[in-house]
């Protein structure tokens, strides 16, 4: 995709990332189940300048409009990403992958071990998306403290448990 730009979000950007986590969120009208994710709540912008601050957020952009967004954050040896979001519209064009490049090569040159992640499973946008990508879904007897520990505030919060999965890629 061409004029496409991927750049380090500045806090300015971050009062644009609800409308296109809410317009990303449009995907799960299609999935049996899952409608009702598309008008739930999503990160406000100060909770994305948080990380923003940290310098862990990526943002793609074509002329001078913001498109998508990578919101992630260091934990131990690992970038977990916190949230991938491509507007309504920009999906299926390779957006998703190069923010998740951004923020491999942010991990690689930061000395960092791995990305890290949750999403749906059985999913062409979410599990399935991410495996293409070199992601392994992790079973319970692999998976650190801290991804079972999201998986379960995810559920806590309303999201179907055997629908989630946590993974990996080791960088």
């Amino acid at each position: 995709m061409t004029g496409i730009c991927i750049r380090p979000a500045n806090a300015d950007d971050a009062a644009g990332f609800p409308a296109i986590e809410r317009s990303a969120a449009n995907a799960f009208l299609s999935v049996a189940g899952l409608e009702w994710i598309a008008g739930e709540a999503v990160m406000s912008a100060e909770q994305h300048r948080v990380h923003i601050d940290a310098g862990t957020v990526w943002l793609a952009e074509t002329e001078g409009r913001s498109i998508g967004f990578v919101t992630s954050a260091i934990f131990g040896d690992a970038l977990h990403i916190i949230e991938l979001s491509v507007a309504d519209g920009h999906q299926g064009q390779g957006l998703g992958r190069r923010l998740l490049e951004a923020a491999a090569e942010y991990a690689r040159d930061n000395g960092l071990a791995a990305l890290t992640l949750t999403t749906f499973r059985d999913l062409p946008f979410n599990e399935t998306f991410y495996q293409k990508l070199g992601y392994r879904t992790l079973n319970e007897a692999e998976m650190p403290k801290r991804l079972a520990d999201i998986l379960e505030a995810e559920i806590e919060n309303g999201l179907p448990g055997n629908r989630r999965c946590a993974m990996r890629l080791m960088l």
